[in-house]
């Protein structure tokens, strides 16, 4: 083993990985460089390389908790769409364009607001699920108008389920399309056998409506719900559906 004594040189003084006595770091008056100098001496594959390692992760996080909040914020304070028609179908179907530009073209004629109204078509299917559907609608008076075949038509005239258009349809509008209307007997309001104007056909009017097998259904029958709480626009509805009528 080897002693080292004072004043003796030795090579061995300083150790491996020591620094030496003059190093900057030991410099009283040493000044570390800002980060904006540190980032003005990167060259541009540096710097992307630099953002990428550091910031990159953080920034795509923040924006999407920014985005997520942003959009929960706006359905907590952006009002509900107000429903302001619901047309329900039984068993036949508006052929593919005219359903899918069926609530635009209805609300342009209403002269609404499609981004605050909810404008409704449905269509039902015969099945348990659906008839539950409609049994709960129509006791919430959600419903408007009917359109349907005519056997079932009559059904629901029997069960009183629609108005009497006389009651409710302009008279000059009644006068045009009396060849249209459609009676039938409402057995729980007149068990005389009386028959009322409680439908219109809708033969070439302005939509076609198929069945199930895309076969036309020649003679559709709408109507006005009996219990609707927009009567106005029901009206206004079946005189959009004769517009150019045949």
């Amino acid at each position: 083993m080897e002693i080292l004594q004072p004043g003796k040189k030795n090579d061995d003084d300083v150790k491996h990985g020591r620094l030496d006595a003059d190093a900057d770091i030991y410099d009283p008056n040493r000044k570390d460089p800002t980060a904006s100098e540190r980032w003005k001496s990167l060259n541009r594959e540096e710097k992307k390389k630099f953002f990428k390692d550091y910031y990159m992760k953080p920034l795509i996080i923040t924006c999407l908790v920014l985005i997520a909040m942003s959009y929960i914020i706006y359905t907590m304070v952006k009002p509900p769409k107000k429903d302001v028609f619901f047309a329900a179908a039984f068993n036949m179907y508006l052929d593919v364009d005219s359903e899918d530009s069926f609530s635009d073209d209805f609300a342009d004629y209403l002269g609404g607001n499609p981004d605050k109204d909810k404008i409704y078509f449905k269509t039902y299917e015969d099945s348990y699920l659906s008839e539950m559907e409609v049994d709960n609608f129509f006791e919430k008076r959600r419903f408007d108008i009917f359109i349907t075949t005519k056997d079932r038509f009559k059904s629901f005239a029997n069960n009183d389920n629609y108005i009497n258009l006389e009651e409710v349809l302009p008279k000059d509008f009644l006068e045009k399309y009396k060849d249209r209307l459609v009676y039938y007997t409402n057995k729980v309001k007149d068990s005389s056998g009386k028959e009322y104007p409680y439908g219109l056909s809708l033969k070439g009017t302005k939509y076609k409506y198929y069945d199930q097998y895309s076969n036309e259904i020649e003679d559709p029958v709408v109507g006005i719900a009996i219990n609707t709480k927009r009567k106005d626009t029901a009206v206004k509805f079946i005189q959009y559906l004769f517009e150019n009528a045949e």
